[in-house]
């Protein structure tokens, strides 16, 4: 802000005090326009308008705009000034109760500017206005670029209609509905959004909503969070409102390091007790303690020139009562292990590649393996016998999980598609498709509802798992997702990935809630202890244990 006047100079002793007069003068109309292009976003989809970035949490955005360029059912995108786009579904908008106002949030690593809000009481008659926005369908200019135009405020409206109390003689073409009104010093004091024709004389009113309007409701809304490109028919989502950063819920502080191996996979008994991790072989440990328990290593070993083992054990997974350990290999295996004596109770053969993941049912009767030869295969625990074989994924499969009641699988595939499967039929009931690159990673929400799934192309996606419909999609992490996991009451989720770093989210709005950055390498997997109170990560260099702060 520029400020004007004379500067009168206090002398206090031999201290010399400039103080500034705090008067406000009129930036440059470039100025202003600058200012606008950076806080103005283009909306795009099932309607077009415009929008304006007013919040800002951590990577979170939160974007206001009229209710009617979103009302309409499907998906959307909002572009940034910098080109990049980032997509939201009306499922996961908010309306503002009384005005025709609605929000919405976008997640991003950018650094976007943040509109800074004016008095709207203070904008009169006769003050100079700027409204910006993307026009759309202007004969001459195919693409909808970026316009502020300025203007006069013409009155007032003493009974308004939605809102809509600011009358300015801007003459706003359609496509910038939702962009902001600012003052001459780019302070945002309000949101573009109608105009009306006199049929007889052809004159125009365009009218826009005071900020004061926005601000007096938006405390009692509750932020929502984005979801890209659901179907159409995508039902609404109940967004309650999001978990506190300060929550203790979130609060996971460094407990211990586990050093002695590399780590590809990490899992948590039932009781919260055990930790198991691997690499070239399987470690137990006492997961208050940090004391290593028993080491595992009678999967096969080939060894490199060097004299170093290349075949790992990917993936490891408790069983229900906790007494046995399940884990899948590069030697094509499914070894089943007394947790207790350590000893080799079964290995199961089939797949003719690797084996990328395994998963036993809430029942322990059923294990269930991924492999990179493309196909799930189906076990009884107890005999070892194959039940049968799924093999829909046209490349390898990264990752498998077993819905809570058993009677669902889900599998994700360097194929980039998310598959959900019968467990007692073996009949696939519904493909997901959305990420653009491999899906690494996937899991149920405690109640089987959910979904989520965590990707090359470096996003999360929650989805709906009865209809498959996307829910919301989280942006934050620099490389790909390699693990993710629901905390025990479902409302927050863990994302381990390439970037070295594990995120929190809340589950609800799709807010980034904080980073863990210990590691030095990709973070390959993650695990929450059954209270939620012990979160476990595995990356090339160690294990370590995160505890809930108290």
């Amino acid at each position: 802000m520029r400020l004007g006047g004379g500067l009168p100079v206090i002398l206090l002793g031999a201290t010399i005090a400039i103080v500034q007069p705090l008067v406000a003068t009129a930036l440059t109309p470039a100025e202003v326009y600058s200012i606008a292009q950076k806080i103005t976003v283009r909306i795009d989809g099932a309607n077009t308008g415009s929008g304006i970035i007013i919040e800002r949490t951590g990577n979170t955005y939160t974007v206001v705009t009229n209710w009617h360029v979103i009302q309409q059912t499907g998906s959307y995108t909002v572009r940034t000034e910098d080109g990049r786009q980032y997509t939201f579904n009306h499922s996961q908008v908010q309306r503002l109760p009384g005005v025709d106002l609605a929000v919405f949030q976008f997640t991003s690593n950018q650094n976007y500017s943040v509109a800074e809000k004016g008095d709207s009481d203070q904008v009169t008659g006769g003050k100079t206005v700027y409204v910006a926005g993307y026009p759309d369908g202007i004969p001459g200019i195919p693409e909808r670029t970026f316009q502020a135009l300025s203007g006069q405020i013409s009155g007032r409206v003493q009974k308004p209609k939605d809102g809509y109390a600011l009358l300015y003689t801007v003459n706003a073409f359609p496509g910038m509905s939702g962009g902001p009104i600012l003052d001459e010093q780019g302070k945002l004091v309000g949101i573009h959004g109608r105009s009306g024709t006199r049929p007889d004389t052809s004159a125009i009113a365009v009218l826009g909503i005071p900020l004061k309007n926005y601000l007096s409701l938006v405390s009692s809304a509750q932020p929502v969070a984005t979801a890209p490109t659901p179907q159409p028919t995508n039902p609404p989502v109940s967004t309650p409102p999001p978990v506190n950063p300060n929550n203790s819920s979130s609060k996971f502080i460094l407990a211990k390091f586990l050093n002695g191996h590399k780590v590809y996979s990490v899992a948590i008994s039932p009781d919260g007790r055990t930790l198991a991790s691997s690499d070239f072989k399987i470690k137990i440990w006492n997961a208050a303690t940090g004391k290593e328990i028993l080491t595992l290593n009678s999967h096969s070993r080939v060894f490199d020139s060097g004299g170093v083992s290349n075949l790992l054990v990917r993936s490891v997974a408790f069983s229900p009562d906790g007494k046995t350990l399940a884990s899948g290999a590069d030697d094509k295996t499914i070894k089943i292990w007394n947790v207790e004596t350590g000893q080799e109770i079964r290995t199961l053969n089939g797949h003719s590649q690797r084996v990328n993941s395994v998963a036993i049912s809430p029942d322990g009767k059923t294990l269930v393996s991924g492999s990179a030869d493309a196909t799930i295969k189906i076990w009884n625990v107890a005999t070892g016998n194959e039940i049968r074989t799924l093999n829909r994924h046209s490349r390898w499969v990264w990752s498998v999980t077993i819905s809570p009641d058993g009677k669902t699988l889900v599998s994700c595939s360097g194929d980039k598609t998310i598959k959900i499967w019968n467990v007692e039929t073996g009949q696939e009931i519904r493909t997901l498709n959305g990420h653009s690159e491999e899906v690494y990673s996937v899991a149920f929400s405690p109640d089987g509802k959910t979904l989520v799934s965590g990707s090359g192309d470096k996003t999360i996606k929650i989805w709906n798992v009865e209809t498959g419909q996307e829910i919301r999609t989280l942006n934050g992490h620099s490389e790909g997702v390699n693990s993710v996991t629901f905390s025990p009451d479902g409302k927050t989720l863990v994302s381990g990935s390439s970037d070295k770093t594990i995120k929190i989210w809340n589950v609800a709005t799709g807010n980034e809630i904080r980073t863990l950055k210990r590691h030095s390498r990709s973070v390959w997997s993650v695990a929450i202890s059954p209270d939620g109170k012990i979160l476990a990560s595995g990356n090339d260099d160690k294990t370590i244990i995160w505890r809930l702060s108290p």
